[in-house]
């Protein structure tokens, strides 16, 4: 009997840390994808002449989408499959797709860091960054 409860107990326990696990790198991926949304206001704003053009903000947001890019890669574990989340089976049935995703992303944040000068190359350049947002969704992402 003392076997049966200790083997349960370590069943409970366990369940317990794989569910924390799950949740925890999805709660971490959302956070930085409203992070990512948070860096694109901005720029976005800039863009549509709500806002004036500042260089400084335009950088820091972009090296922002960079830094957050490389951290999403690794927030995908099989046992996040599942939960409160927005994210379709198809992250799992092509992961190497999904993850150069935000390789491409980064890479594409990058070049535009470097060749956004003004409000004209702004215009040009942020589009090609965030049209990744709009690509990934589309595939990999439940809608509400």
């Amino acid at each position: 009997m003392l076997r049966v409860i200790a083997g349960l107990t370590a069943l409970v326990v366990g369940a317990t840390i794989v569910l924390a696990q799950n949740t925890g790198a999805i709660k971490q991926r959302q956070d930085l994808m409203k992070a990512n949304a948070g860096a694109a206001k901005e720029p976005s704003a800039m863009a549509k002449g709500d806002a004036p053009f500042d260089l400084a903000k335009i950088k820091a947001s972009l090296k922002a989408i960079q830094e957050q890019a490389a951290k999403l890669k690794d927030l995908w574990p099989d046992d996040s499959k599942t939960g409160e989340t927005r994210a379709l089976p198809a992250i799992w049935e092509t992961k190497a797709d999904f993850l150069a995703g935000f390789d491409k992303f980064a890479a594409d944040a990058k070049a535009a860091e470097s060749a956004i000068k003004d409000e004209a190359s702004l215009k040009a350049e942020l589009p090609k960054v965030f049209a990744n947002c709009a690509t990934c969704h589309k595939a990999y992402r439940r809608a509400n």
